[in-house]
Formats: structure tokens, C-alpha cells, sequence
């Protein structure tokens, strides 16, 4: 078994590069259209075994197609699949649109994702895992229950709260790393979504939440960097200056190379830098999961 265990989304991407966003009725021809691997869960167990972590995935495809192809994918990669289901419902999708500032859109259709369920981890594989990853692209009630039962084994429970779900209280009790963009900081803090939250009235912010001590908490800032919130502190991380080609997936890389650093026994400042570099590699690249460094790859670029 493995000392990682990812709990979430695979899909298929299906990514159009076009110049800008079309205006409402426009019709725009775009540059090129790709498919790749993807899935907030999919691409945080990419990240985490291209960068040395044993991963099991946990997760569903479809009966289709596109599914025998995700899987042939996520195997390509290293990842233990015995958790993964395959059920009668079309594999999730996201349709995405990457404009030339490398920004994008997102519409995101869960399939057979909505049928990932916590029953689906052995009771094996959290005895052996040491961090627990997911996200929201399945049902929040799953993931309130694998996080009931990874805490039961000692596990690190990380949760990257995207798409945006409010989380139960009994969530939050069981998670010991959350981690947000921007956006979905300002949804859970219930703030102002038209404009930036500006780094120095996060720290209030984020202690109006009244949450426990023993939880940290990120906030992902984009090309402003990040903000770290542990034991009542805040520090802020600037973002690495890159070339950026495609951001898809950067969120993913960030927790994934996150989740890599606290397994290997990084302080949190050290692992939220470790992930700012990873997810800074990954926008340099076309894709999500084909985005996802190996470790030799952000010691090479970033001398480490």
C-alpha cells in the first residue's frame, strides 16, 4: 500500500487555446484543441508520484471510452488503482478554454464522480497511509467520512476546497490543512468576491474565522503568491516570476507538491515553498497532469 492516499476527481480534459474569452453570442475560432488527464484528484496524485511519493488513487470512470483511457493514463503514472471504481455513468469532464494571457475557464461536469464514495478505501490502505489528499469534486459528505476514519489512523488530512463547497463543521474538525485560492477564501469567509482581498487584512480575516489552532490554512494569491496561516501566525510567500503558458492544474500541482513536502517532514513554511515552485513549473506547460514536474525537474530549474 501507500504512503499517500488521494481521494477525488479524474476527468478528461478537453482544452481549446483561443486568443481571449468570447463575448456573450460570439463566435471564435480557436488555435487548437487537446485532450489530457485531469481531475483535481487525478492531478494531485500525478503531482505526488512524479515527485517520488508512492500514491494510491481513489476515485471513479466511467464505462466508457474515456475512462479505459484515464486509466491507462493514471497506471502510465506510477499510481496504485486498486481503489479505483468504474461505474454506468459518463466519465467527468471539464471543458476548458486557455486564452494567450495563459488564464482560463472552466465548466466542469462530475460524471461518475458523484459515485466516489469513502467505502471505497480499504481500511488497509489507512493503516498504511500517512496524509490523506482530497478536494471537492465529489460529494462533501464522502470526504467528512474519510476524513472521520483517516484521523482515527493518525493520518494528515489535507483538503483543498475546490470547487467551492461550504464544509461542515465536522470537516473542518478533521482537517488538519486547508487550502483555498483566492476566491474560495473570500466564499468561505463569506467576503467580497468583485475585488482582490488585499494581503494586509487577510491576517484579520482569517482570524475572524475562530477556527482551531491546530488547523493551517493557505491561501493561494496567484501571481501575488500566497499566505500561510499556523498558530496564529501569518506569513506571506511571493509568487516565482515564470513565463506562463497554461495555468490549468497549478492549484493541483501547489497541493500536491504541498502534500509531498509535509509527508517528507517539511515545516509548513518550507513545504508552501516547495509547492509555490512546483506550480510555478507547471504553468510553463501545456496541460494539467502532463504539467506536473518531477522532483529532479524543480531542483534543476530552481537550483535546490
Amino acid at each position: 500500500m501507500s504512503e499517500a492516499l488521494v481521494f477525488g476527481g479524474v476527468n478528461l480534459d478537453q482544452v481549446v487555446y483561443v486568443s481571449r474569452p468570447p463575448k456573450e453570442g460570439e463566435t471564435l475560432e480557436g488555435e487548437s484543441v487537446e485532450t489530457f488527464l485531469g481531475g483535481k484528484g487525478a492531478n494531485q496524485a500525478v503531482a505526488l508520484s512524479r515527485l517520488g511519493a508512492t500514491v494510491s488513487f481513489v476515485g471513479n470512470v466511467g464505462e466508457d471510452a474515456f475512462g479505459k483511457e484515464l486509466i491507462s493514463s493514471l497506471s502510465s503514472e506510477g499510481i496504485d488503482l486498486s481503489m479505483l471504481g468504474s461505474v454506468n455513468e459518463k466519465t467527468g469532464t471539464a471543458l476548458i478554454n486557455v486564452f494567450d494571457n495563459s488564464e482560463n475557464q472552466i465548466i466542469y461536469i462530475p460524471g461518475a464522480n458523484k459515485f466516489t464514495s469513502h467505502i471505497q478505501v480499504t481500511s488497509e490502505s489507512l493503516e498504511t497511509a500517512k496524509i490523506v489528499v482530497s478536494q471537492m469534486e465529489v460529494n462533501a459528505e464522502e470526504v467528512e467520512q474519510l476524513f472521520f476514519n483517516s484521523k482515527d489512523k493518525n493520518c494528515l488530512n489535507i483538503l483543498n476546497l475546490a470547487p467551492f463547497k461550504k464544509p461542515s463543521k465536522k470537516l473542518v474538525a478533521h482537517t488538519d490543512v486547508l487550502v483555498f485560492n483566492e476566491l474560495e477564501f473570500s466564499l468561505f469567509a463569506s467576503l467580497d468576491t468583485s475585488s482582490p482581498v488585499e494581503v494586509d487584512i487577510l491576517k484579520e480575516k482569517l482570524e475572524n474565522q475562530n477556527l482551531s489552532n491546530k488547523l493551517a490554512l493557505i491561501v493561494t494569491l496567484g501571481e501575488r503568491g500566497l499566505v500561510y496561516y499556523e498558530n496564529n501566525k501569518m506569513d506571506y510567500i511571493e509568487a516565482e516570476k515564470v513565463n506562463a503558458v497554461d495555468t490549468v492544474g497549478s492549484g493541483d500541482c501547489f497541493v500536491g507538491a504541498l502534500s509531498y513536502s509535509l509527508l517528507n517532514g517539511k515545516s509548513l513554511k518550507d513545504s508552501c515553498e516547495f509547492a509555490n515552485k512546483s506550480a510555478a513549473l507547471s504553468v510553463t506547460r501545456k496541460g494539467a497532469a502532463t504539467s506536473m514536474p518531477k522532483i529532479e525537474e524543480v531542483r534543476s530549474f530552481f537550483k535546490l
